[in-house]
């Protein structure tokens, strides 16, 4: 019957409605998640960046105490040549000694760090390059988040416009059994299909089949009691 059909269409829309409501009530937190995603990005680059500023102070404080010491190396080899006593020249090529392991092993430290150094670089600039990537898809994501509530907008705008109208041209009478089943079973319409309710997925009697199939009049499952709506398949 095309009052059965009317409130088909009817249910389909209030459907949608409800899906595109969903969604939009998940859109500001979806959106929050995605920009909090941009901000773990900017964090790890920003990280990253303060690792290699972090080297790049040490490889500056190291070679500033490389320079000191050899500064002192130095003096300590010209007092050399100015010692009157034998426990002097004996203490200066103690501290000469001492200073020119101290360099030694501080110029195996710098060169450690340069190494270093050169590896984060390369770590970095992978990294920039992976988080531009990166923020350009989540921007993406973003952009179409915002593009699909205003098309939701519109479509629901319609969906709406067009509900009330079809609420206007289906009996009063009808139009309460709808309400009241919806509110019951929380859809009032179920399709039936090869004997069976799409609603409770239970068998329809033969006899109860067959009228259907003659859509004449609107019948209700026996067992959930839902509208039983027959949509014949389109000639192909």
């Amino acid at each position: 019957m095309e009052e059965v059909r009317l409130l088909w269409r009817i249910q389909e829309l209030e459907f949608s409605i409800k899906k595109a409501k969903e969604e939009t009530a998940r859109y500001p937190q979806d959106k929050r998640d995605l920009e909090e995603e941009l901000l773990k990005l900017d964090q790890r680059l920003k990280e990253a960046q303060r690792e290699l500023e972090d080297l790049e102070k040490r490889r500056r404080r190291l070679e500033q105490e490389l320079e000191d010491l050899r500064i002192k190396v130095k003096k300590s080899k010209i007092r050399l040549l100015e010692v009157k006593t034998n426990k002097e020249y004996e203490a200066v090529l103690n501290e000469i000694e001492w200073g020119q392991n101290a360099i030694s092993s501080l110029e195996e430290e710098v060169l450690k760090i340069l190494e270093e150094i050169d590896q984060k670089k390369v770590e970095f600039e992978h990294l920039k390059e992976e988080t531009r990537i990166q923020r350009g898809k989540i921007n993406e994501l973003i952009s179409h988040l915002e593009n699909r509530q205003k098309e939701l907008k519109q479509k629901v705008s319609q969906w709406q416009k067009e509900r009330e109208e079809l609420l206007k041209t289906v009996p009063q009478d009808l139009l309460e059994l709808y309400k009241n089943l919806k509110q019951k079973r929380s859809f009032a319409i179920a399709k039936v299909k090869d004997e069976i309710c799409q609603g409770c997925f239970l068998h329809i009697p033969p006899q109860l089949y067959n009228e259907i199939l003659k859509d004449e009049r609107i019948y209700t499952c026996p067992n959930c009691k839902r509208i039983l709506y027959y949509e014949k398949e389109s000639a192909s």
